[in-house]
């Protein structure tokens, strides 16, 4: 089996896991333990925190001991903190076990990404690479919110984390299975230019694309009326997309489609204000879920075309850090625009939202106007 197929398989796995729990996180924070918004908004930024911790030693540890080792460690790590969740079942306990998922997890994602840059070096090869790998990650994620939301709606959240942690366990024998890769052993890593003018825009696009789960799960469910399973239903909708169209659209994407596709994501939250049904709902995260195949595979591989192989674990590292820091952080923006507009103006919270996507789009362009990278 090649390589970026197993990553694929695993990449579902680990999704599956994940999305059991991860959209209904910030609404079980505010409504089963009765944290404020505040609160909620208060623990992404804890999050964000953390994740800049782990992508940078993530980084390192990358390159020093291997891809393969960091992913195993990590996905083990990972599991146990879940597990630790559901067995103390304290509303503290739960929010801390939680954020140190997500250190685990976000070394893991440094090393994924460092992996599949080890294995291409085409640009486009990187493209196509990605977009199956989204494939298998998105098969995940189509079942998993489904799951959790039946498991929520009938038992509760502190169930997901169990079945979680078991599910975040199946895919390590295939992870040990997979080449090993390492980079330069130093501490010193300097960033091109390039690079950094990358992680601007990249900032911004990852926190309306961090739009997807908290922010409409809680709108969809207060404001509009659908309940929590039709909107894990729209979750659903999402990644089967994704598995349908993903690695078709990766095939004739090129670098500059990255700005369509920021304004796509852009015009798609802009129009939630004006969601009155699950029908409006669902159309509007066909359009959402387009955006989210252009942006991501061009983004993960602009990244990786920009990383050196001696240090593509600490640059992976940067580029990870920055797209954690954005998602945790757009949750933490809408939360915090909640606090004024999600009963009084949804037209002024979506808007505000929107804007992250059209800023992101108008910065790509000076980085995307020459074809070098295709």
């Amino acid at each position: 089996m090649k390589e970026i197929n197993k990553l694929a398989l695993i990449g579902g796995s680990r999704a599956l896991s994940g999305s059991i729990i991860w959209p209904f996180i910030g609404f079980a924070l505010y409504e089963v333990y009765h944290f404020s918004l505040d609160f909620v908004s208060l623990f992404y930024i804890i999050q964000g925190v953390i994740s800049v911790l782990a992508y940078i030693i993530g980084g390192y540890m990358t390159d020093f001991l291997g891809r393969v080792k960091s992913m195993v460690i990590s996905s083990l790590s990972a599991s146990i903190s879940l597990l630790l969740a559901f067995l103390l079942n304290l509303p503290l306990a739960i929010v801390f076990f939680i954020l140190l998922q997500t250190f685990f997890n976000s070394i893991y994602n440094v090393s994924n990404t460092s992996m599949v840059g080890d294995l291409n070096k085409e640009f486009k090869g990187l493209v196509i690479s990605f977009s199956r790998i989204r494939v298998g990650i998105n098969a995940g994620w189509a079942v998993g919110p489904v799951i959790g939301g039946i498991l929520f709606t009938i038992s509760g959240f502190r169930e997901l984390l169990l079945v979680s942690s078991i599910i975040s366990l199946l895919p390590i024998p295939l992870l040990l299975s997979l080449p090993d890769f390492k980079g330069k052993i130093g501490i010193s890593l300097n960033l091109s230019k390039e690079f950094i003018l990358f992680l601007i825009p990249t900032f911004l696009t990852f926190m309306i694309m961090g739009q997807l789960g908290f922010s409409l799960l809680t709108y969809y469910n207060l404001i509009v009326g659908l309940s929590t399973f039709q909107v894990s239903l729209l979750f659903m909708v999402n990644g089967l997309l994704i598995v349908i169209f993903q690695e078709f659209i990766g095939r004739k994407l090129t670098i500059k489609m990255i700005i369509l596709g920021m304004i796509i994501y852009a015009s798609s939250y802009l129009f939630v204000a004006f969601v009155t049904n699950f029908i409006l709902a669902v159309i509007d995260i066909v359009f959402i879920t387009l955006a989210e195949m252009i942006v991501s595979p061009l983004s993960q591989a602009i990244a990786s075309s920009l990383s050196r192989d001696e240090v593509r674990g600490r640059e992976i590292g940067i580029y990870g850090m920055v797209t954690a820091l954005g998602r945790v952080l757009g949750s933490s923006y809408a939360s915090f625009l909640m606090n004024y507009y999600l009963y009084s103006s949804p037209l002024i919270l979506w808007f505000l939202i929107s804007l992250l996507g059209f800023s992101s789009a108008l910065l790509y362009y000076p980085l995307v106007k020459s074809d070098k990278n295709e």
